[in-house]
């Protein structure tokens, strides 16, 4: 890496909003790790440079790190999601939500992590961005669409006709064989990955990035799916670090959503919902008020009742407490 390149770099890493740090994906070094990021594994940042940054990670998880880098190094995917051990300066261990994003540069392909102490501290404050168009959905074991929310328009298609349809099928032939790979990997590393392929649209086909999150230990699992635009023309480092980081912010907001489908799958006019609405959802699920739901999702209170009201109306329920309960009710039918 290049003088001008490294100070390029550094300054971007340091000034993101959330823990960061910048690897080399060939020797996984750190070349870059901010105040945030050495605070949360208790390492003064000047000493973590130039170490491996697999040394970090419980001994019992390296082997898995080890294989979830070289698929990254490798390109088989363009990231990942996943819970990892950290062992402390004390011998104490801390766990924390790790993103990692390959980012080309002249100097190589870098890793670029994010770490936070949940996921839900992944979606930092960006209110100065539009609402995230993706489309949420939930496979069957056979991996045939079970849910998408209705305003699917990434898709091209309404969310309410695409339930029973096999997920590879709105795969390009050309890259069916990279996607079941993928899908492959996060079923058995039990982490959620995400990869650029070519999906169908509006107008023919077109590139997505596709998240992929194994909803259960059956064989095969359910697949929780978020699809997305692509946030770049290209994954390289003179475009700079920001987009990464706000495209991993989006993944992890939608991967929380996720969470409520298995349980609105088994629900009468679940399939009428919005992204939007399956978010607030969820949300309650996790115990969230409306002022909470409303900070969390950049919306007015005024605007998360509204949804509610629309909500209530679909699920013929008239309350939150109502809601819950038939929530509830569909997740004990599930198993």
């Amino acid at each position: 890496m290049g003088a001008d390149e490294h100070e390029r770099l550094d300054a971007a890493v340091k000034a993101l909003p959330i823990g960061a740090f910048l690897t080399d994906l060939h020797t996984r070094a750190f070349l870059v790790v901010n105040d945030r990021a050495a605070d949360l594994v208790g390492v003064p940042a000047q000493q973590l440079l130039g170490r491996d940054a697999i040394s970090l990670i419980h001994r019992d998880e390296q082997s898995a790190a080890v294989r979830a880098y070289d698929a990254l190094a490798s390109r088989a995917i363009d990231g990942y999601q996943v819970r990892r051990r950290i062992v402390m300066p004390d011998s104490s261990e801390r766990v924390l939500f790790v993103t990692g994003r390959r980012v080309d540069g002249p100097g190589g392909p870098y890793g670029l992590w994010i770490v936070t102490s949940d996921v839900q501290a992944q979606t930092f404050d960006a209110t100065d961005v539009p609402p995230p168009d993706f489309v949420l959905a939930l496979t069957d074991h056979d991996w045939q669409l079970q849910y998408v929310n209705i305003d699917a328009d990434l898709l091209g298609i309404p969310g309410e006709t695409l339930e029973s349809r096999p997920l590879l099928g709105f795969v390009h032939p050309s890259v069916a064989t990279e996607f079941l790979e993928a899908a492959s990997r996060a079923v058995a590393e039990q982490m959620a990955v995400t990869f650029e392929t070519r999906l169908r649209a509006a107008q023919g086909w077109a590139a997505r990035y596709v998240l992929l999150v194994p909803m259960c230990h059956h064989t095969p699992p359910r697949l929780g799916v978020v699809i997305t635009d692509t946030p770049l023309g290209g994954a390289d480092a003179d475009r700079g670090l920001e987009p990464h980081m706000r495209h991993s912010a989006v993944e992890a907001r939608a991967r929380q959503a996720l969470r409520a489908l298995p349980r609105l799958a088994e629900m009468p006019g679940a399939v009428g919902l919005s992204v939007r609405q399956v978010e607030i959802v969820s949300r309650l699920i996790d115990g969230e008020h409306v002022d909470q739901i409303a900070k969390s999702l950049y919306l007015s209170a005024s605007t998360v009742r509204n949804h509610l009201t629309a909500i209530y109306r679909k699920f013929g329920v008239h309350s939150q407490a109502e809601l819950l309960a038939a929530l509830l009710r569909a997740s004990q039918d599930d198993h």
